[in-house]
C-alpha cells in the first residue's frame, strides 16, 4: 500500500509538467536598435530622439527591420516648448518574428517651423508603387496550396513594403509584401 501511495504522489507530482512546453525565447527590442534601423533605411533623425510606444519583443535578438508607415509630424506643446513628433510603424522583415509596432520619433522644433515630417525625411528614391484604393492581385502561398485574390490596398506601397489590403466586400484584411503595381505576395 505504501509503494502505491508513493506512486501516485509522484504522478500527482509531475502533473503540471506534463502537457507544457518549453517558453519560446522572447528578446527585447531597445530604442537604439530602432533609431539605427530608421538611420540605414534612409530615415535623417538630425538630432531626433526615438522612443517606443510598448515594449517590443521578438523571437532573435537581432530580427532585420521594415519601415512600414510614417505618420505626418504633430506638434506637441509642452512647458518646456513645442516639439514635433512623428509615429513610424515598424515591423519583422520575416513575418512571425516580432508584430508590428510603432516608434515615436520626437525632436525640438519652433512652432511653425516647415518640415515635410518633424525631422524625419522619408527616402526619395523609393517611389510609391501600389497607391491607396487600387486594385491588384495577391498571391498567397504556403506548402500545401496557392491562391489568388483580388484585392484593394488599404494604403500606399513601396516595392518591398508590407501593406494592409482588404478583399473586394472589405470582408477579409491581409498583410502582404509589394512586389509590383500588380502583384502582392503572402502567406496563411
Amino acid at each position: 500500500m505504501t509503494n502505491w501511495v508513493f506512486v501516485l504522489w509522484i504522478g500527482v507530482a509531475a502533473m503540471p509538467a506534463l502537457g507544457q512546453t518549453r517558453p519560446q525565447d522572447r528578446f527585447t527590442l531597445d530604442a537604439a536598435k530602432i533609431a539605427k534601423t530608421l538611420t540605414e533605411r534612409g530615415l535623417a533623425l538630425a538630432g531626433a530622439q526615438v522612443s517606443l510606444a510598448a515594449r517590443v519583443v521578438a523571437t532573435e535578438p537581432d530580427p532585420a527591420l521594415d519601415v512600414l508607415s510614417v505618420s505626418r509630424a504633430y506638434e506637441r506643446h509642452s512647458t518646456d516648448g513645442s516639439e514635433l513628433e512623428t509615429w513610424v510603424r515598424l515591423g519583422c522583415h520575416v513575418a512571425g518574428k516580432c508584430l508590428p509596432f510603432y516608434a515615436v520619433v520626437s525632436g525640438a522644433a519652433k512652432a511653425g517651423t516647415n518640415s515635410v515630417i518633424g525631422n524625419i525625411a522619408p527616402p526619395q528614391d523609393r517611389a510609391v508603387a501600389i497607391p491607396a484604393g487600387t486594385h491588384t492581385t495577391l498571391m498567397l502561398d504556403d506548402n500545401r496550396a496557392h491562391i489568388q485574390v483580388t484585392v484593394v490596398s488599404l494604403e500606399d506601397g513601396v516595392a518591398g513594403h508590407r501593406i494592409r489590403v482588404a478583399s473586394l466586400d472589405r470582408k477579409h484584411i491581409y498583410v502582404a509584401e509589394v512586389v509590383s503595381a500588380q502583384l502582392l505576395k503572402g502567406s496563411f
